[in-house]
C-alpha cells in the first residue's frame, strides 16, 4: 500500500509544483534566468492558474529586445485575459482561448526580410487563437527593410470573437464577428453574419497606404479616397471574395456609400486558397491586395484606376520567397 500513498501523492504535488513555477514573480523570474538576454517580460498579477491553466495579468509589458539586424518588438497592455486549452496541449497543438487585450499598444521594427520569417510560421491549425478580442488598440510599424523607411499605424483597434490561426495570420481578416479600426485618415470594418462575411475600407488614400504623405508626389490620384467592399463565404479550407473597389468621397465619420452613385465600381472577384497564404501578416495582405488587382474586372472608364492602384502595389511590393526578384 506504500507505494499507492506515493503514487498519489506525487500526482498531487505536480499540479502543486507546476503552480509555483506559473505563478506570475516566479514565472517572470524564470523568464529572466532563462531568456533575459533576448526579451523581456513583466506584469502585475496572478499570471497561470491552475488547474485550467488560466490567465490574468494587469499592465502587461513584453519585449523583444533586438538588435541592429533583427527585429524589435514592444507590447503592452493594461490588462490580458487568456486560457490554453489542455486538450490541445495533449495533442502538441496550442490554442489559446478568450483572449482579451484591454488598450493593448504594439510596436514592431521590421529589420528582417519578411520572406525570410516565413519558415518559422507553424503548419495550419498548431498554433490557433480562438474569441479574441481587443479594445482600443494601437499598433505601430516601421519597416526598415524598404526603402524610403515606411511606417504605418493603426489606431482604436475594437476586435469581437475572433479566430485567427497563427500559420495565415491574414486570415484574422475573414474570421472575426465584429471588427473596426481607423487608418491614417480612413477606417476599416470587417465581420460575419449569416455565414457571409465583409471587409469594408473607405476614407485612406493611396499616400498614406504608400507613406507618402511627406514626399513630393506630382500624381493628384495619390491624394483621392480609396474605398473597398469585399464579401467572402466558404469554410476551413478557404473563402470565395467578390467585391467592388475605387474612389469615394466619403470620410471616415460618413458611412460608406453604395456603388450605385458611380465612386467605386471596379469589380474584382478570385478565390482565396489558405495553403498559399502560410506568409507572415504583411506579405498575407500584399498576396491578398495582388489577387484583388488581378481579379478586378474594369471597362474602360475605371481601368485608369486599376493601372495606377498596380503602380502604387509594385512600389510597395515586398519579395515573397528566396530567389525572387
Amino acid at each position: 500500500m506504500l507505494w499507492l500513498y506515493i503514487i498519489v501523492g506525487i500526482l498531487l504535488l505536480i499540479p502543486v509544483l507546476l503552480q509555483i513555477l506559473l505563478i506570475g514573480p516566479v514565472f517572470q523570474a524564470l523568464i529572466r534566468a532563462t531568456v533575459g538576454r533576448f526579451l523581456s517580460l513583466g506584469f502585475r498579477g496572478p499570471g497561470f492558474l491552475m488547474p485550467f491553466l488560466h490567465f490574468r495579468a494587469r499592465r502587461f509589458r513584453f519585449m523583444i529586445h533586438g538588435r541592429a539586424d533583427t527585429d524589435r518588438v514592444f507590447f503592452s497592455a493594461d490588462r490580458v485575459r487568456f486560457r490554453l486549452d489542455p486538450f490541445f496541449l495533449l495533442l502538441g497543438k496550442l490554442r489559446i482561448v478568450g483572449l482579451q487585450l484591454f488598450n493593448p499598444y504594439l510596436e514592431y521594427f521590421n529589420r528582417v526580410e519578411s520572406f525570410e520569417k516565413n519558415r518559422y510560421l507553424p503548419p495550419r491549425h498548431r498554433l490557433e487563437l480562438k474569441n479574441l478580442s481587443i479594445h482600443n488598440g494601437i499598433v505601430y510599424v516601421k519597416d526598415e527593410t524598404m526603402t524610403p523607411v515606411y511606417r504605418l499605424e493603426i489606431g482604436r483597434i475594437e476586435l469581437e470573437n475572433c479566430d485567427m490561426d497563427v500559420g495565415t495570420p491574414v486570415d484574422l481578416f475573414f474570421r472575426a464577428e465584429r471588427g473596426q479600426a481607423s487608418i491614417g485618415s480612413g477606417r476599416i470594418e470587417i465581420g460575419n453574419s449569416s455565414g457571409q462575411g465583409y471587409i469594408r475600407l473607405w476614407g485612406v488614400t493611396w499616400a498614406e497606404i504608400a507613406s507618402m504623405e511627406d514626399l513630393p508626389v506630382p500624381l493628384p490620384l495619390l491624394k483621392s479616397k480609396l474605398a473597398l467592399i469585399a464579401y467572402h463565404t466558404g469554410g476551413v479550407h478557404g473563402r470565395h471574395v467578390q467585391g467592388e473597389v475605387g474612389y469615394s468621397t466619403a470620410g471616415v465619420d460618413q458611412e460608406l456609400p453604395g456603388s450605385k452613385d458611380g465612386r467605386y465600381a471596379v469589380p474584382f472577384e478570385f478565390d482565396l486558397n489558405w495553403e498559399e497564404y502560410r506568409l507572415t501578416l504583411d506579405l498575407g495582405l500584399q498576396k491578398l491586395i495582388g489577387n484583388i488587382f488581378s481579379g478586378a474586372k474594369p471597362n474602360w472608364l475605371s481601368s485608369g484606376f486599376v493601372l495606377s492602384g498596380r503602380s502604387v502595389f509594385e512600389l510597395l511590393r515586398k519579395q515573397e520567397k528566396a530567389g525572387e526578384d
